[in-house]
């Protein structure tokens, strides 16, 4: 089978010829690794533009980040590719720098009203979440109008032309998925409105909440419609809705103020005849029959030091949801040996691989996380997840 295929057989809940192996992202230093630095950083163009255009440095910047994005989510593709992964996933990142009074890093703002320090990942650009600003019903109301007006109409043509420029270029090699990593609804609404404002709302009138998470949920819905126009066919919902200890609100909340929001993004991609999975860290096992009556396909993380069961979920989800990942990125792939590696890809296969419905994939990705490992991860895939399972 080709990867494409592979992907969207475990995707329907059956038996590919193997295993498929997928990641949320590799990081921009592991990028470098595998396929060499270019000649310039993310952090040498900002010294550059700093030096040449002192007073608006940030409006310059901000004007190239859509081909930046383009370029390094090319290169991670390219990346992915290069070692021997099934699936990757891209999507824009919707930030421009600002000026904050009093404040001298570098910080972008969101659409969504969050305000990020760009970090420097041995040179790289890394978004790092700092606090919310839509912090009244009156800031949200701004937001809103942004997101139904010139937000949509300025990266809805842009995803057409960022998908189709990546997915042209490698789907040769490896199946291009499509995600909102930093972009999710419930992450976008909650970290935008800052927690304690959020937390706030959500005891004291929750329906403006939920009209939070729908509003974004529907930007993200026409987006996806844009993504498919291009050829998109499975989208990754970011959104980490757990802590290691248990959800972030009971999951009769999430039944309450988030089940429209997601049903609108699940629906919207299964009229157009794709999948779409959630990707939430955390202790989720609470949360499994609201992913499946959200309507996703999928639930990738399935992080292990999160107390995550991967058998418990398996036997409560099969037939119901694809699972996606298991394979700890706190030790696993950062300190692990090429045995302990090979040993937690084979348990995972072993437990949930068995009838299909079960992909490979790093509980999530940080910068910390080991080329070498990466690759071990993937040629234990291949060694032990050829159907039928042999165990």
């Amino acid at each position: 089978m080709e990867c494409r295929e592979r992907v969207l057989a475990a995707l329907n809940l059956e038996e590919p010829d193997r295993v498929p192996c997928h990641t949320i992202l590799i990081d921009a230093n592991n990028v470098d690794e595998i396929l060499g630095k270019p000649e310039l950083s993310d952090f040498d163009l900002l010294a550059q533009i700093k030096k040449n255009n002192p007073d608006g440095w940030r409006e310059e910047l901000s004007n190239l980040v859509e081909s930046v994005e383009t370029s390094v989510f090319s290169r991670c593709v390219e990346a992915a590719a290069e070692i021997g992964l099934d699936a990757m996933q891209v999507g824009i990142i919707p930030l421009r720098f600002v000026d904050v009074p009093g404040d001298e890093r570098d910080l972008m703002k969101d659409i969504f009203g969050r305000i990020w320090e760009a970090r420097d990942n041995e040179g790289n650009f890394n978004p790092y979440y700092l606090y919310g600003t839509t912090d009244s019903i009156e800031k949200w109301k701004e937001v809103k109008e942004n997101l139904e007006g010139p937000a949509l109409e300025k990266y809805k043509p842009f995803v057409k032309k960022f998908y189709r420029r990546i997915n042209k270029k490698h789907k040769d090699k490896i199946f291009v998925l499509v995600t909102n990593d930093l972009a999710g609804v419930f992450e976008s609404a909650s970290q935008g409105l800052g927690m304690k404002f959020f937390a706030k709302m959500l005891h004291k009138n929750p329906k403006f909440i939920k009209e939070v998470h729908e509003s974004i949920a529907q930007f993200t819905a026409e987006l996806y419609k844009s993504y498919m126009e291009a050829g998109a066919e499975v989208f990754i919902e970011s959104g980490d809705l757990a802590y290691k200890t248990g959800p972030m609100m009971s999951p009769k909340k999430f039944y309450e103020v988030l089940l429209p929001a997601y049903k609108t993004i699940t629906d919207t991609v299964h009229e157009g005849g794709g999948k779409i999975v959630l990707h939430t860290d955390g202790y989720v096992t609470p949360l499994l029959d609201f992913v499946i009556d959200c309507g996703f396909d999928g639930l990738q993380s399935l992080e292990p030091t999160a107390n995550v069961d991967l058998a418990e979920v398996k036997r409560k989800t099969a037939g119901k949801l694809c699972l996606m990942g298991n394979i700890d990125v706190a030790h696993t792939l950062v300190y692990g040996s090429k045995e302990e590696v090979y040993n937690d890809v084979k348990y995972a296969i072993k437990t949930a691989g068995p009838g299909g419905g079960f992909m490979v994939s790093a509980a999530n990705m940080h910068p910390a996380v080991k080329v070498p490992n990466l690759r071990w991860m993937v040629e234990a895939t291949k060694k032990f997840g050829e159907y039928p399972l042999n165990f």
